[in-house]
């Protein structure tokens, strides 16, 4: 672990700590200039967007808003299957998006409310509530095309990014 003068060389350090503490975090501080504009500007135009999970396009685009890094594990993949599963949407017309910082919105319910991804804790600590916010916008698109079509929404059913009554269908980028 040390060289012949007895120094610790960094790719040694940095073996014993990841040792020591059972992996590395690293974290970074993304500058709030300019940033409030980009967001607002994502979100406007007509989209859809029940809560800070989703949103929906009028070309039936849902787009994904995840608050945890990508680094090889899949999250990105896994968290928007929850989603799509839930809201029924194409998995075609499924984007994904990094969320913006926001961590009463974002906050990793693993390491109080911050907003960041370690641990192996992603899908473990995310799964409820991504799979209740997918939920809960299939709920308002259903509503939306009960109250278009003037019947009741238990009479309606999701498939596909559509809601069906059986005979007729409304696209969700139509309800958006």
């Amino acid at each position: 672990m040390s060289t012949a003068a007895g120094k610790l060389s960094r790719r040694d350090l940095l073996r014993a700590g990841a040792l020591a503490s059972g992996g590395l975090l690293l974290g970074f501080h993304v500058p709030a200039r300019g940033r409030a504009g980009a967001v607002e500007a994502a979100m406007a135009g007509g989209a859809f967007a029940p809560n800070a999970f989703l949103r929906v396009a009028e070309d039936g685009a849902v787009t994904v808003l995840l608050a945890h890094s990508e680094m090889g594990q899949g999250i990105w993949t896994g968290l928007a299957m929850l989603i799509q599963e839930e809201v029924d949407a194409d998995w075609s017309k499924i984007r994904v998006e990094h969320a913006p910082a926001d961590a009463a919105k974002y906050g990793n319910t693993v390491f109080n409310g911050l907003q960041l991804t370690g641990g192996s804790t992603t899908i473990h600590s995310e799964f409820d509530r991504y799979r209740q916010a997918g939920a809960a916008a299939r709920i308002l698109l259903v509503k939306a095309a009960a109250q278009r079509w003037g019947v009741e929404s238990a009479s309606l059913r999701t498939e596909s990014g559509t809601v069906t009554d059986g005979t007729r269908s409304l696209g969700y980028g139509e309800l958006a």
